[in-house]
């Protein structure tokens, strides 16, 4: 089991670039913790990543964050938006939309401008649709600390 503050940009699978400057704000990456890792530390990425494997810990992303089907996260996720396929322990804030998939488990508080519960998912916790405001100062924080660190 790895144990320390890690970079996510080392797990790149591919980038999508759509156009020919690698700073343009359109320049999608993902970034993929495959189903045989575990992580235990916080862990800050600027892009998309999605989570097949187990980390406990806290993510703070400036995308989208997709827990697969075998993924688990035992922390608090701040970021964009959150797809949970697999397993969450601990709390969520985003700035557009949770969505909780039917095959999904989730402990915790959710808050989000927008959230989808498909039938047949499992949510324990309370969720909060916030104003506008509120989840931009929660968006606007995380950038800062992925960009400084």
């Amino acid at each position: 089991m790895l144990s320390f503050l890690i970079y996510i940009e080392m797990f790149n699978k591919y980038r999508i670039n759509k156009g020919s400057n690698g700073q343009n704000p359109d320049s999608r990456s993902l970034s993929i913790l495959s189903g045989s890792a575990e992580l235990k530390g916080e862990i800050k990425i600027e892009d998309d990543f999605r989570i097949d494997g187990n980390v406990h810990g806290d993510i703070y992303s400036g995308g989208k964050v997709v827990i697969g089907i075998e993924g688990c996260v035992k922390g608090k996720i701040v970021g964009k938006s959150v797809e949970v396929i697999g397993k969450i322990l601990g709390d969520v804030i985003v700035s557009d939309v949770v969505v909780l998939r039917a095959s999904c488990y989730y402990e915790g508080q959710i808050t989000a401008r927008n959230i989808e519960i498909e039938a047949g998912a499992s949510f324990f916790g309370n969720c909060r649709m916030e104003e506008d405001e509120i989840l931009e100062d929660a968006k606007t924080s995380i950038l800062p600390m992925v960009e400084n660190e």
